[in-house]
């Protein structure tokens, strides 16, 4: 065997290993690749929480003393409650509402009473969910008052701009 020859052989071996290193890396990136974008559409797409959920997320990191925890429970359950009551309330006025407003003859008086009248539910219902959370913030620390309050607002705005891009 000539000494070209053996260096053919050798070149040869050494391509089919470039090559077979470079598919796997290739692959590796591509897997990689996906369980990133597979993170980042989970963490944008995730299930929406429940206020009970979201609260219970709060509790925890907001180091509470066993008579906070007590009242802080006791808020949550109010407010779930209240939450469920305004819907049994409501909802009956808009179907309402809507079933005026589907009539080839629909009062527009009859329409403007019931939303009105949704509309001074709901606002009695943020009334008397507004003296409990005043009445819940009086237990905390202005520490977690701040986190309570920070969460609230991220919360909400979170709401906001989900309800803008969809409107888009």
């Amino acid at each position: 065997m000539s000494v070209t020859t053996a260096a053919g052989l050798a070149q040869r071996a050494r391509l089919p290993q470039r090559r077979m290193l470079a598919a796997i890396l290739a692959v590796s990136l591509a897997l990689n690749f996906c369980v990133v974008a597979g993170v980042v559409w989970s963490r944008l797409h995730a299930p929406p929480q429940t206020a009970t959920e979201r609260f219970h997320r709060l509790e925890d990191g907001l180091n509470l003393t066993p008579q906070q925890r007590t009242a802080f429970d006791t808020y949550v359950a109010a407010m779930a409650a209240r939450g469920e009551r305004m819907r049994q309330d409501v909802e009956p006025m808009m179907d309402a509402a809507w079933a005026e407003i589907a009539k080839p003859d629909a009062d527009p008086a009859r329409v403007l009473q019931l939303l009105d009248d949704a509309g001074n539910r709901r606002r009695a219902f943020q009334h008397e969910a507004v003296a409990e959370t005043l009445t819940l913030m009086a237990t905390l620390t202005p520490e977690q008052r701040a986190k309570f309050i920070a969460d609230e607002r991220e919360h909400f705005s979170t709401l906001r701009r989900r309800r803008a891009e969809e409107q888009r």
